[in-house]
């Protein structure tokens, strides 16, 4: 940061801890954020009863929910990373959601119609608004809205409008893991798999502006009857994922965009994946299962690969 005087608030929130760092002293401009973070959290919180997105899961397949503005606009714009991804990405997945998580903190796996149960539950199509009205409704009863995709890359975003408003350019904002750097290039590491917290494979330089974004599915893991199971549902079988990627960063604009083609490209692969995000303008690195790297090639130059904290092997691929 180029500031000599730093000033940082860490506070927890939407499940986890984050931190906000600033070049200049404003206890006013940090408190501010917590706050605008929390405020989020008050609306798209899917575990508290009290949520715009709880309540719309209780009248789900029963009436409309009138939502807040910001509410409505995220889920409106939630339906169209749904599109581009053809529902990849599907805020509707609760239902799955609830169900591996269940099975995880069980340690028994859901008897095959549960799967398909709710598996057919999720469907963004089923996701109505009411722009008139501002009005939100899931059309059968049982389905659920997660957030838990987009809702910290959203934060992110509205945390560093917030601090732009009190005239600051240079911070680092890191809500639950989602970065975004408003002041000069800083290095940030890629974790490797399977290592402790900061132990890192890779590291790039983040440049002014961008915001960076990963996904992972080994965090959660537990072999239940021979079968690995993690939270990362794959919304077409109903099953944890098995594209082969197990760890996904992407670098951009958009933290809430970021937080969402994550979420995605955890089910796409990382080949096709690629493609996607390089016609976005989106850099990427994935890791896979098959102990292999792949990067969008606008990173060939940046990205270093520490030889001294090698992967699960030494194989590097670069995807052109």
């Amino acid at each position: 940061m180029t500031g000599t005087l730093q000033n940082q608030k860490t506070f927890f929130s939407m499940g986890t801890v984050n931190t906000i760092t600033v070049s200049e002293k404003s206890d006013e401009a940090l408190a501010a954020a917590k706050e605008r973070v929390k405020k989020i959290e008050s609306k798209l919180s899917a575990t508290s009863p009290d949520s715009e997105i709880s309540v719309i899961n209780k009248n789900a397949g029963v009436c409309p929910t009138t939502v807040s503005p910001e509410t409505f606009r995220l889920i409106k714009r939630s339906l169209n990373y749904s599109e581009l991804t053809d529902g990849r990405f599907d805020m509707s997945v609760g239902p799955l959601t609830m169900l591996w998580n269940k099975a995880l903190e069980d340690g028994i796996l859901p008897e095959f119609d549960e799967v398909i149960k709710a598996k057919n539950l999720v469907d963004y199509r089923d996701i109505i608004l009411d722009e008139e009205k501002r009005t939100v409704m899931l059309r059968n009863k049982g389905q659920r809205l997660d957030t838990g995709a987009v809702a910290k890359g959203y934060a992110a975003d509205e945390v560093r409008k917030l601090l732009e408003s009190y005239g600051m350019h240079d911070a680092i904002i890191n809500v639950g893991g989602v970065l975004i750097n408003m002041g000069t290039s800083q290095e940030i590491g890629i974790q490797k798999p399977f290592a402790p917290e900061g132990h890192y494979f890779a590291s790039l330089d983040l440049p002014e502006g961008k915001a960076v974004v990963s996904s992972r599915n080994y965090d959660h893991t537990r072999i239940i009857d021979d079968h690995l199971v993690h939270r990362i549902a794959d919304v077409r079988t109903g099953l944890p994922s098995k594209s082969g990627v197990i760890s996904a960063t992407l670098i951009g604009d958009s933290a809430e965009e970021l937080d969402a083609f994550a979420a995605a490209s955890m089910v796409y692969g990382a080949e096709q994946s690629i493609k996607f995000l390089e016609s976005r303008n989106i850099d990427a690195v994935f890791i896979t299962d098959e102990r292999k790297v792949y990067i969008t090639e606008n990173l060939a130059d940046r990205i270093k690969i520490k030889k001294s904290l090698p992967l699960l092997s030494k194989r590097y691929h670069l995807c052109r």
